[in-house]
């Protein structure tokens, strides 16, 4: 085979609503503290007045919601609470804004979009101890239910980290689990404490907690919401436990490839082309098509006309550049990816390149569970740490190869991630009236390549936060099929325009 391998073994709030040329603005407001809330603090992000505002004195939010603001009070646009209506417009999209437990039910979508989702109060989205959920757009063009997060109609805002709590990582980084537990782990008898993960939807295999004394080390690898439940003894006997969600995201532009295992020796190979360029893609890599050949540290080490130079050498983030070394050490992701590959990033000591491919996942085994080995199935990721503003940028998916292996249909799942939060789940859902999901044939080998999605980051809204387009890529727009073409084609066309800039 033909590729260079290692031996060694934010969130924010985004949303998507549809305009008359089809496409979806997904509009973030910050609804996590801590390292991924990138877009701004306080209560920034729920959007520009209308009726629906409610506040108390001064404009601070009201949490009991649905009354009008006197006259003479200047009520906050970007921090309002609980109002008489939903509303689609981009900054309130992925709010209750009218506190009645759903979000966005009258609101258009695309299929496959998706898009971080509060519920109860909006005034509380940034308040410690709240986060937001996932909606996806389902085939019929509609917001489904909000799913997972901590929210204001759970009040989220009183939680305390005391006890059993939300916690927050990075994609590769290791994570001490202990440290949602809070106090409610202090009269565990010694070597009675377990931990378990129950990982997103599409991961799989799902990694395994690890460490010793007690083992409560856990290493993900892909973005979403994580369930941990937490056991101990108590004196006595006793036996007690607790759950609480762990968030992993990343910020910029991270897109995630997923397929079923279970072949061994399948293999998906993940693009993303050059912003604002339409020359033809390259399977064995190019300067405008970002790949297994050209985008991985083993490349960048080694300067050929093939390496990616997409943006600046000398400019500073959060414009675009092709290298940077944050100071602080975690938030180079690229130096915790699995199989050694971390290693070679942080030993060439410029930093993350952007974009790059983490990690080139030509084969493993479904069965092993230690991300740590280096045939743990882990996902193709590409990321832009710091993407360009207003310029669209087209992901693809190459079936290069069985193996010598004659599998049945192999079904591809790419997850794009703007600033920590999900902005499109494309594969099982987003294609087909009825919908079913995107498949590769056994005689697709070396050949069939699918043109999944165009991304774009607009400038930020009025109240600054980051803002995320994804429009899926369709053969026929009324049927929602997706566009399965050729590497022969995709080698001498890239594929249809962009669409035109919101």
């Amino acid at each position: 085979m033909r590729r260079l391998r290692f031996s060694s073994s934010l969130l924010l709030f985004a949303g998507a609503a549809a305009s008359s040329a089809g496409v979806a603005a997904s509009c973030s407001a910050t609804g996590t503290p801590g390292p991924f809330n990138v877009g701004g603090g306080g209560n920034a992000g729920a959007g520009a007045g209308g009726e629906n505002e409610a506040g108390g004195p001064g404009g601070l939010p009201n949490p009991d919601g649905g009354q009008e603001p006197a006259d003479d009070v200047t009520v906050n646009p970007c921090g309002s609470g609980c109002g008489r209506e939903e509303l689609c417009t981009a900054a309130h999209l992925g709010l209750d804004d009218d506190c009645d437990g759903e979000i966005d039910e009258e609101c258009p979508c695309v299929p496959g979009q998706a898009h971080s989702c509060f519920r109860g109060d909006p005034s509380f989205r940034d308040s410690e101890g709240c986060f937001p959920g996932t909606q996806l757009c389902d085939e019929t063009g509609t917001w489904g239910p909000c799913l997972g997060g901590v929210h204001a109609d759970e009040t989220c805002y009183v939680n305390s980290s005391v006890a059993c709590h939300p916690i927050q990582a990075l994609p590769f980084a290791s994570v001490d689990l202990k440290a949602g537990t809070g106090i409610f782990s202090a009269d565990a008898v010694a070597g009675s404490e377990r931990w378990t993960v129950a990982c997103p939807d599409g991961v799989d295999p799902c990694p395994a907690v690890s460490g010793s004394n007690p083992a409560d080390d856990f290493r993900p690898l892909q973005s979403g919401e994580y369930i941990v439940t937490y056991t101990k003894r108590v004196a006595g006997g006793e036996t007690q436990s607790c759950k609480y969600p762990l968030f992993v995201g990343a910020g910029g532009l991270r897109v995630e490839l997923e397929w079923e295992h279970d072949f061994g020796r399948v293999d998906l190979d993940l693009h993303l082309h050059k912003p604002n360029n339409t020359q033809p893609w390259s399977m064995t890599g190019s300067a405008v098509d970002c790949g297994w050949n050209n985008c991985t540290i083993a490349q960048f080490a080694i300067p050929s006309e093939r390496q990616v130079r997409w943006f600046s050498d000398s400019g500073e983030p959060p414009d675009p550049v092709n290298w940077f070394l944050d100071p602080v050490d975690s938030n180079n992701t690229c130096f915790f990816a699995p199989r050694g590959v971390g290693d070679a990033w942080r030993a060439n000591r410029m930093g993350c390149h952007n974009p790059r491919l983490d990690l080139d996942n030509r084969s493993c085994d479904a069965e092993v569970t230690d991300p740590e080995r280096e045939d743990f199935c882990a996902p193709e990721n590409i990321n832009i740490d710091f993407p360009p503003k207003r310029q669209w940028m087209r992901v693809g998916v190459h079936y290069y190869g069985h193996g010598g292996v004659l599998p049945d249909d192999v079904h591809p799942r790419v997850k794009i991630y703007c600033n920590s939060a999900l902005g499109a789940d494309l594969g099982p859902t987003g294609f087909y009236s009825p919908e079913r999901p995107v498949a590769f044939a056994p005689g697709d080998a070396g050949d069939r390549f699918w043109l999944v999605a165009d991304v774009l980051f607009p400038e930020p809204d009025e109240c600054g936060q980051a803002t995320c387009i994804v429009q899926p890529i369709y053969d026929n727009p009324d049927t929602k099929t997706p566009l399965l073409t050729t590497r022969d084609h995709v080698e001498t066309d890239f594929g249809p325009a962009y669409p035109p800039l919101p």
